[in-house]
């Protein structure tokens, strides 16, 4: 470390008062950019970005709160008695979806379902719709790739589903 001290040293002496002011003076500029490029630009442009953003970011927030508040008003109890399940019901809601399960068993308020090379896509967005219109919950789900000679989204599956009653699973 002392050797290229002294070799800084020696040439920093070496050079006469002008050419040191030139030095000096790149070095300044050089050193300023580097503070420009590494901290300030950074800075400055992802405030931009972030600026741009905000209003979707805000409008997003929102969207959240009123699903949330949605969702905390359902959860109280103030919605309407849903009917007992029923095999032909599930048959209709399946059918309506395109879906056909290869047995249905229900008893009391659960319902086992079993499929062969069926939709994933569909299985799911019907899941969704039991869940919210008949308040059906999954408890057991077992889902297996299907034939790829069907669709690349075909899987077998068998779910078991409980019916939830004013708010909780009977």
């Amino acid at each position: 470390m002392r050797g290229l001290l002294q070799s800084v040293r020696a040439f920093w002496n070496g050079r006469n008062s002008r050419e040191r002011g030139m030095l000096a003076a790149a070095s300044a500029v050089i050193v300023l950019g580097l503070i420009y490029a590494l901290l300030i630009d950074p800075a400055l442009s992802g405030r931009e970005q972030l600026a741009q953003s905000l209003p979707t970011l805000r409008q997003q927030a929102a969207e959240v709160r009123a699903l949330t508040r949605e969702a905390g008003s359902g959860a109280t109890g103030n919605a309407a008695p849903v009917a007992a399940v029923t095999r032909a019901g599930l048959e209709a809601s399946l059918a309506r979806r395109g879906l056909k399960a290869e047995e249905i068993t229900v008893s009391d308020a659960t319902v086992r379902l079993r499929f062969q090379n069926t939709s994933f896509a569909g299985l799911v967005d019907w899941l969704a719709e039991q869940h919210r219109s008949a308040r059906l919950a999954v408890v057991e789900a077992k889902v297996e790739a299907g034939s790829e000679a069907a669709s690349p989204d075909s899987v077998g599956a068998a779910f078991t589903l409980r019916q939830e009653r004013d708010g909780q699973a009977q």
